[in-house]
């Protein structure tokens, strides 16, 4: 097996952004660096950069960044985000025509990187992998963005094809996304590479409702807490938690948190105000240092996936669920991934998506057998310590792309 020192990954964010999938890659590249591996990011600018590096803990030396691109806002705004995703294409391409890395990585975002990447690594020789986040052209379809049988689909589905095909490995995130690469795109076993994502963050034991400072912020020690936290975007059906809490508005037990931004976030509000509800309350990202914190102020914890989503993506929220120790409602597909853990893990309940009445059924029997919603949340530590925690990821890496003999 070639040794692998120096890998230059490309994805759309990065340190010290706040969004999950900056967070997870900046806890594992700082603990691959502390083994010896030289990383080189390229990423998208960020606004307002400057003053979060100033709240950021540093990156190791062995970590540099290259922010390339335009420091744009608006990401929702469809014009915007052309601009901004041009914009770091032109500018991305400079810096990997002259990078000095023995590998390329990249992740799915922007959506058009595994061909960008196939086309960069042909130039160069390099050897690729791509990191598969979210499969597209194919979620864009399933939530009804772009029909099926569109040029544009039939295009990108076939360049696709002839990149995933060129890619030295395809790390999935999630049975399900292995079976839709197989079945979608003809990537080869030898080529699949079955790396879940962790927890941003690692404890030792999870906190209970009443340690956590939220709790006593919020004045909600004497309910039953239900909370949703991380991306409202447009893989997640957020007006059908508001429904639900409709139904149980009612219970004077139970409060729904809904904690996060996206763009399923304004509708959702205005559908809650349209409906009168007291029992939903509403906060924006909470930042990485607060965030064992903030998943602590639940008892149960929410996780949407939209029909016909299985294998476009795995819901990264599932792993700081499970290192939070909480028992999970999950209303997913019923052979996604998350579904999967759950039922193997026996951490929580998987009813259907979009169905309010049985999220709400769920969420009664819950609160009326806290011994059991309890249980299912120590269930969840555990199987985070054992295969889902920052050290399980990085022993993962050096098992896939260097020997176990060179770890320091």
């Amino acid at each position: 097996m070639c040794i692998v020192t120096r890998v230059c990954f490309v994805c759309d964010v990065f340190y010290p952004s706040t969004e999950s999938t900056s967070q997870l890659f900046t806890e594992l590249f700082n603990r691959l660096a502390a083994g010896g591996l030289q990383i080189d990011v390229v990423t998208n600018r960020l606004p307002g950069c400057q003053n979060l590096l100033k709240a950021a803990a540093p990156l190791l030396a062995g970590i540099s960044v290259r922010r390339v691109g335009l420091p744009l806002r608006g990401r929702g705004s469809v014009a915007v985000r052309a601009l901004r995703y041009g914009a770091f294409f032109v500018s991305a391409t400079a810096r990997l025509a002259v990078a000095n890395a023995d590998r390329f990585w990249a992740g799915t975002n922007p959506p058009f990187s595994p061909v960008w990447m196939a086309f960069m690594a042909l130039l160069r020789r390099k050897p690729f992998d791509i990191i598969v986040h979210d499969v597209y052209p194919d979620g864009l379809v399933a939530v009804g963005y772009l029909p099926p049988g569109a040029l544009v689909v039939k295009l990108w589905t076939a360049l696709n094809r002839w990149a995933y095909g060129r890619a030295c490995k395809v790390v999935v995130l999630g049975r399900d996304m292995a079976d839709l690469m197989r079945r979608q795109y003809g990537v080869r076993d030898d080529q699949l590479v079955m790396f879940p994502n962790w927890s941003p963050f690692d404890q030792e034991t999870p906190a209970t409702l009443a340690e956590s400072s939220l709790t006593e912020r919020l004045g909600l020690e004497r309910a039953f807490v239900v909370q949703y936290s991380g991306n409202m975007g447009l893989w997640h059906d957020i007006d059908t938690f508001v429904r639900a809490a409709e139904i149980l508005q009612s219970d004077g037990r139970i409060r729904f948190l809904m904690i996060g931004d996206g763009r399923r976030l304004e509708p959702a509000r205005h559908l809650a105000d349209q409906l009168g509800l007291r029992n939903i309350t509403w906060l924006g990202f909470q930042d990485r240092d607060a965030l064992p914190d903030s998943l602590a102020c639940a008892n149960v914890a929410l996780i949407s996936q939209r029909e016909g989503l299985d294998g476009v993506a795995v819901p990264c929220k599932l792993y700081g669920i499970l290192a939070s120790g909480r028992a999970i409602v999950a209303a997913v597909p019923p052979h996604s991934e998350v579904a999967r853990v759950v039922c193997e893990e026996q951490c929580g309940v998987v009813v259907p998506p979009s169905n309010a009445v049985a999220i709400a059924d769920a969420l009664r029997e819950m609160a009326n057998n806290e011994p059991e919603t309890i249980a299912m949340g120590q269930r969840s530590f555990i199987a985070y310590r054992r295969t889902y925690s920052l050290d399980a990821a990085a022993r993962r890496f050096w098992d896939t792309w260097m020997h176990r003999d060179d770890i320091a």
